[in-house]
Order: C-alpha cells, then sequence, then structure tokens
C-alpha cells in the first residue's frame, strides 16, 4: 500500500517497481525480506540508497492510506533519447463546519447558527509546528524530461491552487516552471562506482520520513534547499551488501526582492530584508543489504549581502544531523532523525533554506525564535515514522503482491526544543505572550491505519495530538479524521478520498488569520471538516 504501483502481471508486482530518481531508473523491491542479490559481483547491485529525496518527487505529505506515485523509466541506452511526462494531480474540496459566535446570533435577518468556511478555519498551516497535514490541499506537478542513459534534461510545473476554483487570484500559488536541471551520470568503467550530478535551479529535501515521500506531516526533519548550483553524488559498492555514499551540493539564487518592492499577496510577500544567500551542504553515509542506511548531514546557509542594510550583520545557519532507515522485511520500516539547527542573526537568510517548512530566517523567527531574537537560537528536533503492512505480515513466507484485503498502520511524531535570544517572558494571564520563545518544547504524535476491504474500496482512521507549547496545554489540540478511500483497482494510481475531520481544541488553541498569516487568539476556530478529494499520478 505505501508504495503502490500499477504493474502488469502478479509476478512484476511482486518483484519489483521501477521508480525514477533524478532520472536513474531504480530497483524498488516489493519485499525487504524476499530480496538476494542478483550477484555476487558488487558492480552489479543497484546503488540505491539517498541521502534525501529527488528533486522531481512531489513536495507534499504522504497521501492518505500512505500510497505515493512511483514514475517513469529512463532510457537504458546512450544512443536512445527518450522523453518522459509524469506527474499528480491533487483537487480537493474542503469545507469547515462552525456556528456563529453567540452575539452575532439573530443580529440580522437571513442569518443562520450554521457557518461554512472554505478553506476551512484550524490550525493547520503548513509552516508551522502545528502542522499535521490533514486537511488536503490543491497539488499539481507536471514532470518533463527528455535524454538517454548518460545526460537528461528535466523540468518540473508546480502549482497549488487551482484558478477555476478560487474566487481570486493568487498569483503566489501559481509556481509556474520550479526546476530546470540538467541529470549527468557519466560512465565508470569501475561498475562498483556510480556518479551523478545534478546541475541547474532543483530542490533538494533531507529528513523525509517517507520512502518516497516527505512522511505523514509533510516535513522535512532536517531541512530543504531550493536554489539554483550543483549536487554531486558518489555511491561505491564495496561488498555485495555495502554501499558507501557521500554527496555534496552547493546552491544559490538568481534574485532578490529590491527595498522598491511592497511586500503583499501578490509576491508571496516578498522580503527586501533578506541578502542573497548561499547554502553549502556535505553528506556522508552507508547503507547494508538493503536493510539498513545511515547517514550524517551538515549544512550552511549564509548571507554575506551589504544591501540588506548598512549596520546589518551578516546572517548564517547551520545544521548538523543523522538520520536512519531500516527495512524490517515484513515487520514493516521506519525511518528516525535528529537535527540540531543553529541560527545566529539569520534575519538576513532568504527563503533558499527552510527549516521545519518554515521561509529562511524571517519564518525561522515567526514561528520559532520569536520577532526579537534577530534570528538567532537554536533547535533540536526528533522525528520518527513506523510503517507495517499487516497483510505482508501474515502472509509470510508466501509473497504478498497487494492484490487483496490488506491492514497498513502508521505510527509517528515530532519533537522539537528551541532556545531564542528572544526575551518574551511567559504570561498565562496575556494570551498575545502566552508563548515563550526561549524554553519552548513542542510535540505531536499521530496514528493512522488504512483497511483495504475490496478492489475499489478502502477505510481509514487518523488520530493526531499537537502540543506546540508544554507550558500551557490549552495552545494544543486533538484531530480525528476517519475517510473512505475509492480506487479503481488494487494498485490502481488513482483515489477519491471522502473524509470527515473532528477537532478537540484546548482553551487557547490559536489559528492563523490576515495575510501575511499571524496568530489570532480571537478567532474561534472550526470544529468540524468535510472534504472530497480527488488524486491520480501516472
Amino acid at each position: 500500500m505505501r508504495n503502490r504501483v500499477k504493474c502488469r502481471g502478479a509476478t512484476a508486482r511482486v518483484a519489483a517497481a521501477l521508480l525514477v530518481v533524478g532520472g536513474v531508473a531504480v530497483a524498488v523491491p516489493a519485499r525487504a525480506d524476499e530480496v538476494k542479490p542478483t550477484s555476487d559481483v558488487p558492480g552489479e547491485l543497484p546503488l540505491d540508497p539517498s541521502f534525501g529525496l529527488d528533486p522531481a518527487t512531489p513536495q507534499i505529505a504522504a497521501l492518505p492510506g500512505g500510497t505515493m506515485p512511483a514514475f517513469g523509466q529512463r532510457s537504458l541506452s546512450e544512443d536512445e533519447w527518450r522523453f518522459d511526462f509524469h506527474g499528480l494531480l491533487i483537487a480537493p474540496m474542503n469545507m469547515g463546519i462552525n456556528t456563529r459566535s453567540k452575539e452575532m446570533i439573530a443580529t440580522g435577518p437571513g442569518q443562520t447558527n450554521l457557518v461554512l468556511h472554505a478553506p476551512p478555519v484550524v490550525p493547520d498551516n503548513l509552516q508551522t509546528f502545528s502542522h499535521t497535514g490533514v486537511v488536503p490541499t490543491t497539488y499539481a506537478q507536471l514532470n518533463f524530461s527528455e535524454g538517454n542513459s548518460i545526460v537528461s534534461a528535466n523540468v518540473s510545473i508546480q502549482a497549488r491552487q487551482a484558478n477555476v476554483s478560487e474566487s481570486f487570484l493568487e498569483p503566489a500559488d501559481q509556481l509556474g516552471i520550479t526546476d530546470v536541471y540538467l541529470s549527468w551520470l557519466p560512465p565508470i568503467p569501475d561498475k562498483r562506482l556510480r556518479l551523478q550530478v545534478l546541475a541547474g535551479a532543483f530542490t533538494t529535501r533531507y529528513g523525509s520520513p517517507g520512502e518516497y515521500d516527505e512522511g505523514r506531516y509533510g516535513t522535512p526533519l532536517i531541512a530543504q534547499i531550493s536554489g539554483v548550483g550543483q549536487l554531486v553524488t558518489l555511491h561505491y559498492a564495496s561488498s555485495r551488501d555495502w554501499v558507501f555514499m557521500a554527496e555534496e551540493g552547493f546552491v544559490g539564487q538568481t534574485n532578490k526582492a529590491q527595498v522598491s518592492i511592497t511586500p503583499d499577496v501578490w509576491n508571496d510577500f516578498a522580503d527586501p530584508g533578506t541578502g542573497s544567500t548561499f547554502v553549502v551542504h556535505a553528506h556522508v553515509g552507508a547503507a547494508y543489504a538493503r536493510r539498513l542506511a545511515v547517514g550524517a548531514h551538515f549544512i550552511r546557509a549564509f548571507s554575506l549581502d551589504d544591501r540588506v542594510g548598512p549596520n546589518e550583520p551578516d546572517g548564517r545557519i547551520n545544521i548538523f544531523a543523522g538520520d536512519v532507515r531500516v527495512g524490517l522485511g515484513r515487520f514493516g520500516s521506519f525511518y528516525a532523525a535528529y537535527s540540531y539547527t543553529n541560527a545566529l542573526q539569520s534575519r538576513d537568510v532568504s527563503r533558499v533554506i527552510s527549516v521545519l517548512n518554515t521561509q529562511g530566517g524571517p519564518g525561522l523567527m515567526q514561528e520559532y525564535l520569536g520577532p526579537y531574537s534577530d534570528g538567532t537560537g537554536t533547535l533540536n528536533t526528533v522525528g520518527a515514522q513506523y510503517d507495517v503492512s499487516i497483510g505482508k505480515l501474515v502472509s509470510y513466507p508466501v509473497p504478498f503482491s497487494g492484490d487483496g484485503p490488506d491492514l497498513v498502520l502508521s505510527l509517528f511524531g515530532m519533537f522539537t526544543h528551541v532556545t531564542s535570544a528572544d526575551p518574551t517572558v511567559f504570561d498565562p494571564n496575556i494570551p498575545s505572550t502566552t508563548t515563550a520563545w526561549n524554553g519552548a518544547n513542542k510535540v505531536k504524535v499521530g496514528l493512522e491505519g488504512t483497511y483495504s476491504l475490496l478492489s475499489w474500496l478502502a477505510a481509514s482512521v487518523r488520530y493526531d495530538w499537537v502540543d506546540p507549547y508544554t507550558k500551557e496545554s490549552d495552545l494544543g489540540y486533538s484531530e480525528i479524521s476517519p475517510r473512505l478511500i475509492f480506487h479503481s483497482d488494487w494498485q490502481s494510481t488513482d483515489q477519491i478520498v471522502l473524509q470527515y475531520t473532528h477537532w478537540f481544541y484546548g482553551n487557547l488553541t490559536p489559528v492563523q488569520t490576515g495575510e501575511p498569516p499571524t496568530y489570532n487568539f480571537g478567532t474561534v476556530p472550526d470544529p468540524n471538516m468535510i472534504s472530497l478529494s480527488a488524486s491520480i499520478w501516472w
């Protein structure tokens, strides 16, 4: 279920699916406990472990039921040029359900107690720690590539809104051409080595709990880097089981918001106060027998731009992280990551770097470090996700291909401890200063189960508990989301999801309102939502 791929024939489904990683065709085993090396020659091993998600992978959380698309196959010959087109579409209708505040009931003719909101007024903004991803959002991504077995050109087009469903045009959500890059796989005589070079404008993500997606929360636990530059990855198979990896990258940006630009909705609130930012990063790791992969990561984002102001200090963000992915065969898969983020005067650092879905230094200040921190502080983040298919577990040693009833369970969680230079203190009597930035602990955990009843029907339920500030539990909430998932076959690449969500709020649970979004303690969030979401990938 977790990586449902449409293949021709049961044998193909049991054996492997094909996933394109940076244009490289990679064998993805259907059952980790069945995988055997194809040869004792190290050079014939698939060198497929990776540090992060491929740029072409959609920038979203796992779809309901834990499914994610696997895309086409690159040309296998230097002489064969192949054009590939694949994509993902998600189109939801969300309706938040609430009641008119008591002070407003019957104050005018034609008013009812029931109110409906679209989008729902709930604490689920992507750039906040409270984000769970339960509310489906519009997303479209089209990937195009042209190349052979050595080199390929790649272009991605993305959008986070559909114009036909909007009451006003939101240009910032019409992302357009996002990634434009060249993938180069130079032929190497030593088959134990594989070198891949990406050059151009692209996005890399590190710390993604899902193998082929950003996990249940849709949040890379280490960082997301979006810019123009290069990325070089080297794999070396020292034996039939061991693969060692090294990766380095250097990216920058192609423009900067000038002081003449007024931050507004149409330009996604461009910030003239951020300078030209560059990111250098390095990673090392090892993988064993497709069952264990460990990685160590270092990322440094820095701004040395004198145009941000004559008295503005240079800003930087350093990230030190480690992660582990364990394939437990029929017992499922496990991922965990630890990340230490050290920011110094990061107000100047632009959106080239994204930590926990925040946008550069200003986003880090708004959600974690505080408005009076000047972007100075630290984050200690731990996150994990465990997925298991009961169908694979109980059918062992008989292979389970997914062409039958199955129960998929997922347990996931995240914790962040903040230290900040912001002097704001905790005062439970003043909601606007309830969140003290320094010393804040943030935690959220969730559980999801999906049962495939029929070839065209699955039932799912998800529960989340979120506490964005443990010193004041009234800021937290929990939610439960039962779903019905309709699809055309057991392993089809389409689904329609009917979902109901109910929130249990604390007395002070805030939501973000306005443009740009800011926390509002006076708005009563919607306690219920009904959603109908359609998605397809190819």
